[in-house]
């Protein structure tokens, strides 16, 4: 391999790991949620309210920002959309914290939650 080639994969790959490596937790909320749902892509998905306060910053496609995906690797995936649901369901608001974009489909970047909590 030419060593043009490799300055180009070396320089290709530093950059995706900068690129995740610079999404860090960021908070949400209290917002209120308009829809949860359940994706062919196999993820549990919790859609908030637009211009919500305390909008988070994760670097994700800006269509997808209020389209929260619960972090499937989380072994607290199911408890995660059970609050959503319950929440959801009663009227009330959450908040929460993001951490980074879960990659899906044809490239969709949705905010990754990690962390939920229902408000009172």
């Amino acid at each position: 391999m030419s060593k043009l080639k490799l300055a180009i994969l070396l320089s290709v790959f530093i950059f995706t790991i900068s690129a995740n490596a610079s999404a860090p937790n960021n908070s949400f909320g209290p917002v209120k949620i308009v829809k949860v749902s359940v994706s062919d892509f196999k993820i549990l998905v919790v859609d908030i309210e637009p211009n919500a306060p305390n909008q988070h910053v994760a670097d994700c496609d800006d269509s997808r920002k209020n389209q929260l995906v619960i972090d499937p690797a989380s072994p607290y995936e199911k408890e995660m959309f059970s609050i959503a649901l319950v929440a959801m369901a009663s009227g009330k608001k959450i908040s929460g914290w993001v951490n980074g974009c879960h990659i899906y489909g044809n490239n969709y970047r949705s905010p990754k939650m990690t962390v939920i909590g229902m408000e009172k």
